[in-house]
């Protein structure tokens, strides 16, 4: 019932393509011979993308491109298959994440999360899918996560925006596996990407808003440097053009991933009286405590020391 995948696809289209993992799947591509469609909501990091393809002899276009306006979507379609053809392949990899408890949210912040991870997949595979089908060719992939497997109540929207993801991505499949489309679903572990710098926090833990903006700018750069080593953006790259390949249908990436996968299955009692020892009143009142111990002094010298360290 479900096809082979492609192996070596002539035209990629990227979402969230001038940075992290979008961009290293872009680089991988590139590198197989693919032309590469970088689109980004930030199109000069798309045009920046497209540099690094060029420098190493590839071929790419940028593309402005907000993942959740479907008008966008439908006019992008139209632009790339007069300019380009239908591509062989595309990555719906642009996503953010919001930290805080389902309480901490407001329905805007709800919305939005859902908007960008969800809604963005879905405007994106209404505007590709339909040619693809045409042409019985293609393969779709959509970026979940590892979080699509465990609840944890400290990120809820960002959870449930993945699953979607996940049970979208599965029920699509077997909907175009007839027309000879592929669709797979990426569940990534952890990533040195920008997602720590450009999502927000809701939780009320008592700082703040300037001290938590630079807290998490902290901890975004120095993920930036040491990530690399341990949770390289290249390495979940190169699990989706593997899945490309073989049209899996959900592959996890990384090992916390598999353990995830696995253990929500084998033991979900397990992982729920696991998961759940990180609630969000917990972890604002160890936040509260710590800022009432060091006092707003000493987290100011100690965020200064680490500002100089990780250059942000």
């Amino acid at each position: 019932m479900f096809g082979k995948g492609i192996s070596n696809p002539r035209l990629v289209l990227i979402t969230g393509a001038g940075s992290g993992i979008g961009r290293a799947t872009s680089l991988r591509f590139a590198k197989k011979g693919a032309t590469i469609l970088s689109t980004d909501i930030n199109v000069e990091s798309a045009e920046e993308t497209v540099k690094l393809i060029e420098a190493k002899g590839g071929r790419a276009f940028s593309y402005k491109l907000d993942v959740t306006d479907n008008d966008a979507w439908q006019a992008l379609a139209k632009q790339v298959e007069s300019e380009h053809g239908t591509p062989d392949v595309i990555v719906n990899n642009a996503g953010m994440g919001i930290g805080g408890g389902f309480l901490e949210h407001t329905k805007e912040d709800w919305d939005f999360q859902m908007a960008v991870n969800l809604d963005g997949v879905v405007n994106g595979c209404r505007a590709f899918a339909p040619l693809m089908v045409e042409k019985k060719h293609g393969q779709i992939v959509n970026i979940s996560s590892g979080l699509a497997f465990i609840p944890f109540a400290l990120t809820p929207s960002y959870c449930v925006s993945k699953t979607a993801v996940r049970m979208f991505s599965e029920c699509l499949r077997q909907e175009l596996a007839p027309h000879k489309v592929g669709v797979t679903a990426i569940c990534p572990g952890v990533a040195a990407t920008k997602l720590l710098t450009s999502g927000k926090v809701v939780s009320k833990t008592g700082f703040d808003e300037d001290v938590q903006d630079r807290a998490q700018a902290v901890v975004g750069r120095f993920v930036e440097k040491i990530g690399p080593y341990f949770a390289s953006p290249d390495y979940i790259a190169r699990g989706i053009v593997r899945a490309t390949k073989y049209n899996g249908g959900v592959i996890p990436v990384r090992p916390e991933s598999w353990l995830g996968y696995w253990i929500s299955r084998i033991a979900p009692g397990a992982v729920r009286l696991v998961s759940g020892q990180l609630t969000p009143s917990r972890a604002n009142a160890v936040a509260g405590v710590g800022h009432k111990i060091a006092g707003d002094a000493v987290v100011d010298r100690v965020l200064n020391v680490a500002e100089t360290v990780t250059g942000s």
